[in-house]
């Protein structure tokens, strides 16, 4: 087995720090070495779970950066079925040198979806470091420069890509333990801005569909906010007294971005409207803000405290990811299971009006899929944009991925990725635009490829 060093170099900020920014920063900067790839041995390779032997537990303390709760060794499943049609078969895998849990992983379908120059580029978040990718053709990743953030405290959670309204340079949003949000510029090797405000760690930021200008973060602050990062503003704040009551943990827009679904440790899932006449107002509103003619007054941010939606009915445990499926919701819980479900439908059980109130709105289960070792929280499931594959991985390293269309009501994977260097919990999965190659990153550092081989093809 070859060991690979891919070039990389590193990305420094150099945006000039607000004076809050600079009082939580300690220490210099780290400058960050190449990462390494290692080639699999032939023989470990297998696209179908089929390893009896004990996975290793997961690193899962929450202090020193960790996240979800500490689980002991268990036996992986044995005997799944072989299966027909196209699957996802490992290519490669690459470990940062940081060794520290990677917690997201996003690739830009931005770039994917370039008329000539078609690229497949991910970034990955972990320790105080953001690290860019490219996949090639022949299967194997090439690193191709980091972030390394100036305090060496810092652990990013979480990695969400834009773009630039004005040049369409392409942009990451990263954020994590200290509650900083930051702007990234792989192009220009920048540091555009940091973004404060949350009172605790932030554990996901999504851009919105439709105006790049809008990014939305969720915290453990037990709120959400919904930023305008052309002009730095602070346009609405989600929570209060009917929002979260315990850290949220997700956060998601619509495809047609005119709502939020967010969910967290109060084992409560919540929809938020951004049509309301007031939240439009100061979207608009925040687009004529000029900082630098208000140095002393800053935006007029609204609160909203009450969601449109909400229910404690679909889960009894910690709610750590939640998305769209058109007017659908995928929601996972650590309770082994993903379950897809209907907002104000008809509920399934008579319930007395104590109890009601205690759930909230109704919700109609429409199909539960079962995932094995998923115990811990803040492991997250991905969605490709079709919505065809969904998959989520566990604590022992292994992936369950289901095929929404072809065998939408099955409740057991279609397919279980397994490699017997993998063994570490699976924090997060990412789809590329077109579904054909699945990342996948995990709590040992390390970053794993899965490339779809349909049916008939070598």
């Amino acid at each position: 087995c070859c060991t690979q060093h891919a070039s990389s170099h590193t990305l420094h900020p150099t945006a000039q720090h607000s004076i809050a920014h600079r009082q939580m920063m300690k220490g210099k900067r780290k400058v960050s070495t190449n990462a390494e790839a290692e080639d699999s041995d032939p023989a470990s390779e297998g696209d179908v779970a089929d390893d009896t032997s004990k996975a290793a537990a997961a690193p899962a303390a929450h202090a020193g950066g960790y996240k979800g709760g500490r689980r002991k060794k268990t036996k992986a499943a044995a005997g799944s079925p072989k299966l027909s049609g196209s699957r996802f078969v490992f290519s490669n895998f690459i470990r940062e040198d940081h060794g520290k849990p990677i917690f997201g992983v996003q690739f830009n379908h931005i770039l994917s979806e370039h008329p000539t120059q078609p690229q497949e580029i991910f970034a990955t978040v972990g320790a105080n470091t953001a690290s860019f990718y490219k996949c090639l053709s022949d299967g194997s990743v090439e690193l191709l420069q980091a972030y390394v953030d100036d305090n060496p405290e810092e652990t990013f959670y979480t990695c969400a890509w834009g773009y630039d309204a004005d040049s369409y340079e392409p942009l990451l949003a990263v954020a994590g333990a200290n509650a900083i949000i930051r702007i990234i510029s792989p192009k220009s090797f920048s540091h555009r801005k940091s973004l404060l405000g949350h009172g605790q760690a932030i554990n996901e930021v999504q851009f919105h569909p439709k105006d790049p200008n809008l990014l939305l973060s969720a915290s453990k602050d037990h709120a959400m906010r919904l930023w305008n990062i052309k002009t730095d503003a602070c346009v609405v704040i989600f929570g209060g007294e009917k929002g979260h009551r315990d850290e949220v943990l997700s956060a998601s827009f619509s495809f047609d971005g005119t709502r939020l679904v967010s969910c967290g440790m109060d084992h409560s899932i919540k929809i938020w409207s951004l049509t309301d006449p007031t939240v439009q107002k100061a979207i608009a509103d925040s687009y004529t803000y000029v900082p630098a003619d208000h140095a002393d007054k800053p935006f007029p941010t609204i609160s909203v405290h009450f969601p449109t939606y909400s229910t404690s009915s679909v889960h009894k445990n910690y709610v750590d990811c939640a998305r769209w499926l058109g007017e659908l919701i995928l929601s996972k819980s650590t309770e082994n299971k993903i379950v897809c479900w209907l907002p104000d439908g008809d509920l399934r059980i008579v319930l007395d009006e104590k109890r009601q109130a205690h759930l909230g709105d109704p919700a109609t289960v429409i199909q539960k899929y079962e995932c094995k070792d998923c115990e811990i929280w803040y492991v997250r499931f991905g969605l490709d944009l079709a919505c065809r594959y969904l998959a989520v991985g566990n604590l022992s390293g292994k992936i369950s991925v289901w095929d929404l269309i072809d065998e939408p009501h099955s409740s057991t994977p279609r397919q279980i990725l397994d490699h017997k260097k993998c063994c570490s919990t699976v924090r997060q999965l990412s789809f590329s635009r077109n579904g054909r190659i699945l990342v996948a990153v995990c709590d040992d550092g390390t970053v794993w490829r899965w490339d779809l081989q349909q049916a008939g093809l070598p």
